[in-house]
């Protein structure tokens, strides 16, 4: 019996910047991580109607027999790039609080607006882990109140100087004296935060606009999704959004999506895993870091990608994801696939079909029946 009731979501993809894309394995498409690759990606997501494209920022990878992330491209100006390359998809961008400074983000943000015609998004990271900014000499052995304590007076300058002419400043990490930067934005950027903490929501609710999260599993992703919204209704933030991560598999048949797992499992780089693993656990804060105790919860279990993807057949894909969508009133869905060309386009044209049937329209859905 099909769901009557109906959920509105955003769909967007999380392009591959780096090699290999999100899958750690030797059998997995050995996706390029070049802007040719990634523009090809996000111009088939704009063609099918989504709605955003997001580049993750890495600065180190994790090495292995697949060198899995060793190349990344810098995400700022690979959607600076897309931004110039498409006309109606948003283009969203991320970065460092410890890397960048916000008079820095202030300026870039100004400009990919300008090409975007409005289009920009931001994603921050408060955190990461010792090596990859490290290697550097940029990161702050911070704990975990500390590092959101930097994000919000990071964000703090950064959007007023996207608001006003001159800007004096001076706190703990930042100190800025007739600070002007120009020109300012057309509108102020969406801002999302992968914080999964409670510390990380409630940073999240008051400073950004939305929030960016994964789950275990698929009552995990349900929980986890409640519970973000039940912090926003006490924080009264009712119109904060919650955009849900996943890594779909699909196949023609469930056997099938199950055969292609079952085949990047078994060239599972597990030194890769391993180094992932240090990096992380290796973290002061990695306790209270929710995302970093998923990619080390990966890396013990020796499987080639998180234990939460949904693999399957478009049928069966589109209902376990409207079940998720609805049970956790996301407001977005963010996706990773295995060949980022012929399962997005799976994603975009099936999995939406049954999506709809299920009650989660998308702009991908009514922009593939218009063209019918």
């Amino acid at each position: 019996m099909l769901d009557t009731s109906e959920k509105t979501t955003e769909l967007g993809v999380f392009l591959p910047v780096g090699n290999g894309g999100w899958i750690t394995s030797t059998t997995s498409p050995q996706l390029p991580a070049t802007y040719d690759y990634n523009k090809q990606v996000a111009i088939l997501a704009e063609e099918m109607g989504f709605d955003f494209a997001l580049a993750m920022a890495k600065w180190r990878g994790y090495g292995g027999p697949s060198k899995h992330w060793d190349i990344t491209l810098e995400s700022m100006t690979a959607m600076a790039g897309i931004a110039e390359a498409t006309s109606r998809i948003g283009v969203w961008g991320t970065v460092h609080t410890m890397v960048f400074h916000p008079a820095v983000v202030a300026k870039m943000t100004a400009v990919i607006d300008q090409i975007s015609k409005g289009r920009f998004g931001l994603n921050i990271v408060s955190g990461s882990n010792p090596s990859d900014q490290g290697q550097m000499g940029l990161w702050m052995d911070l704990d975990h109140a500390e590092r959101y304590e930097l994000a919000e007076e990071w964000l703090t300058v950064l959007k007023r100087l996207w608001t006003e002419e001159r800007v004096d400043h001076k706190g703990k990490h930042y100190e800025l004296i007739d600070c002007m930067s120009n020109p300012k934005p057309s509108v102020q950027p969406p801002i999302i935060c992968a914080g999964a903490s409670d510390r990380g929501f409630l940073f999240t609710m008051e400073h950004c606009t939305g929030s960016f999260m994964l789950g275990s599993d698929h009552d995990d992703f349900i929980k986890t999704g409640l519970r973000a919204k039940e912090l926003a209704a006490q924080q009264g933030k009712p119109g904060f959004k919650t955009y849900g991560l996943f890594t779909i598999v699909p196949g023609a048949t469930d056997a099938e999506a199950r055969e292609r797992v079952a085949y990047y499992d078994s060239g599972v780089d597990t030194i890769a895993l391993d180094n992932q693993t240090r990096e992380y656990s290796g973290d002061k804060s990695f306790k209270q870091n929710t995302m970093a105790q998923r990619f080390v919860s990966q890396g013990e279990s020796r499987n080639s990608m998180t234990r939460a993807a949904l693999v399957g057949s478009s049928e069966t894909i589109g209902r376990k994801l409207a079940e998720i969508v609805k049970g956790a009133q996301l407001d977005g869905v963010t996706v990773i696939v295995p060949d980022f060309i012929d399962d997005l386009r799976t994603v975009g044209t099936e999995v939406v079909e049954v999506l709809a049937q299920n009650g989660v329209m998308t702009n991908a859905y009514t922009h593939q029946k218009a063209a019918q």
